[in-house]
């Protein structure tokens, strides 16, 4: 399906990657397409999946999700980053930014705003489809 938003996930707990996982792909038009634990994998998955929408946690091993998101950006500008964190200090959000990433979403909100971002990325994608 051409409209679907192919999605990585980066996050070394493996239970709530799983999760995460099952939450996405009972969702239309979305598609968790690979997993890594840690942020190398990240950004090697990155690379090889070619992902629309990548969620980092922000502490992994290896690379940290700042730096991660730097690499992917690097690599593959279009491809949206966004920085997932049990931390909610502004500080982390102006860092995420720093580094690239488009956005910063708390676990406190995650699932709220991760369904506000698809639904979102969707719409776009369906606009675009549709002016071609």
């Amino acid at each position: 399906m051409v409209n679907t938003i192919k999605v990585l996930l980066a996050d070394d707990h493996e239970v709530f990657r799983r999760s995460l996982a099952e939450f996405l792909n009972v969702r239309e038009g979305i598609e968790v397409v690979a997993e890594a634990a840690d942020g190398d994998d990240a950004v090697n998955q990155a690379s090889r999946c070619e992902p629309d929408l990548v969620l980092l946690d922000l502490n992994m091993p290896g690379r940290n999700g700042f730096e991660a998101s730097k690499a992917i950006k690097h690599r593959r500008p279009q491809t949206k980053v966004y920085i997932v964190s049990a931390n909610e200090a502004d500080l982390y959000r102006a860092m995420a930014m720093l580094n690239r990433a488009d956005g910063y979403i708390p676990k406190s909100t995650l699932k709220r705003d991760i369904v506000a971002l698809l639904e979102g990325l969707l719409s776009a994608r369906m606009a675009t489809s549709y002016a071609a």
